[in-house]
C-alpha cells in the first residue's frame, strides 16, 4: 500500500514537471495573435493579387443587401428611418464635417461653392461620367502580373492597366487629358507607388465641388499586411494650397470562392438639375 503512495505521488510529480515546461509554450499558443504572413509572389514583391473588400460575400462588415431565399436580389440603405430622401440628406452633411479636406487657394473658393451649391447639375457623376482617379478609390481586385498590375471596379465596371517595370511616363499619353489619367508603377520596398498624370477636368476629387485642374498629379500608394491592403492618395494640383494626402483606405481579403462582381447597369443620363434635389451634396 505504501509502495503504491510513492508510485502515484512520483507521477503526480512528474507529470507536474511536464506542465510546468509545457505551460510556457502551451501559453505562448493560445496568446498567438500576430497577424498572417504576408505571400509574396516568385520574384519577392508582395503578392496584392485577390478580391478585396466587400461585396459579393464576404471580406465586408455587416451586410447590407444580398439575395433572398427566393433567389431576388434585395438592398437596404443605412440612413435614418432607412428614408431614400435621408439617403441623400445625410450624405451630404456628413461629407462636410470630415477633417481632412482640400485646402484650396483663396480664388479658388468661389468656384467650390458654386460647384457644391448646384452639384445636381454640375457633378459630372450626374452626367455619366467615371468618378477617375482618386475619387474612384481603391480597386475591388488586383491581377498581378510581373511587369503590370490590372485593377478591376465594381462600380461603373472599370478597369485599370498599370505598368510596375519603372518606366517613365509615355510622351504622348501623359499628355492626354483623360479620366484616369496616365499610370506608371514603381515598387519602393514593399509598398507600390503609382504615378498618375494626363488628367481631364472631367471629373472632382469628391463630393461637395472638390474640382481640380488639367494639371493634377496623383501619387497612389498600395501596400499590404498579411491580409489587408492599404490603399492611399495623394493629390497634387496647382488649385491647391499644399498636396492633398488622402485618408487610407484598408480593405479585408475577401476569402469566399463565390465572391462576385455585380455588374453596374447601364448608365441612363438624365435631367438631374430639375430631377435631384440640391441637398445631395
Amino acid at each position: 500500500m505504501k509502495e503504491q503512495r510513492q508510485r502515484a505521488w512520483m507521477a503526480a510529480g512528474v507529470l507536474a514537471g511536464a506542465m510546468c515546461l509545457a505551460g510556457p509554450q502551451l501559453s505562448a499558443q493560445g496568446n498567438n495573435t500576430s497577424k498572417p504572413e504576408t505571400p509574396r509572389t516568385a520574384d519577392g514583391k508582395p503578392d496584392l493579387a485577390g478580391r478585396w473588400g466587400g461585396g459579393g460575400g464576404g471580406g465586408g462588415g455587416v451586410p447590407t443587401s444580398g439575395f433572398d431565399a427566393d433567389g431576388n436580389y434585395e438592398t437596404v440603405t443605412i440612413r435614418r428611418g432607412n428614408s431614400p430622401v435621408n439617403s441623400e440628406r445625410d450624405p451630404g452633411m456628413t461629407f462636410r464635417y470630415i477633417s481632412n479636406l482640400p485646402l484650396y487657394k483663396p480664388e479658388h473658393w468661389d468656384r467650390v461653392d458654386y460647384l457644391d451649391n448646384y452639384g445636381n447639375k454640375e457633378d459630372p457623376a450626374f452626367h455619366c461620367f467615371p468618378d477617375g482617379v482618386p475619387r474612384m478609390g481603391a480597386p475591388d481586385m488586383i491581377i498581378q502580373q510581373p511587369n503590370q498590375v490590372i485593377f478591376l471596379y465594381g462600380n461603373d465596371n472599370k478597369f485599370r492597366v498599370i505598368p510596375t517595370d519603372g518606366r517613365p511616363h509615355h510622351p504622348i499619353w501623359s499628355k492626354d487629358q483623360t479620366l484616369m489619367g496616365d499610370p506608371v508603377g514603381r515598387w519602393e520596398g514593399d509598398t507600390l507607388v503609382i504615378d498618375v498624370v494626363g488628367f481631364s477636368e472631367d471629373s472632382w476629387l469628391g463630393w461637395p465641388g472638390y474640382f481640380h485642374s488639367a494639371e493634377m498629379r496623383v501619387i497612389e500608394r498600395l501596400r499590404r499586411e498579411g491580409n489587408t491592403l492599404i490603399y492611399q492618395a495623394t493629390v497634387e494640383d496647382p488649385v491647391l494650397m499644399e498636396p492633398w494626402v488622402m485618408d487610407e483606405e484598408r480593405l479585408n481579403l475577401n476569402t469566399n470562392p463565390n465572391a462576385y462582381f455585380v455588374e453596374t447597369p447601364h448608365c441612363i443620363e438624365s435631367d438631374g438639375a430639375n430631377m435631384y434635389t440640391r441637398e445631395r451634396g
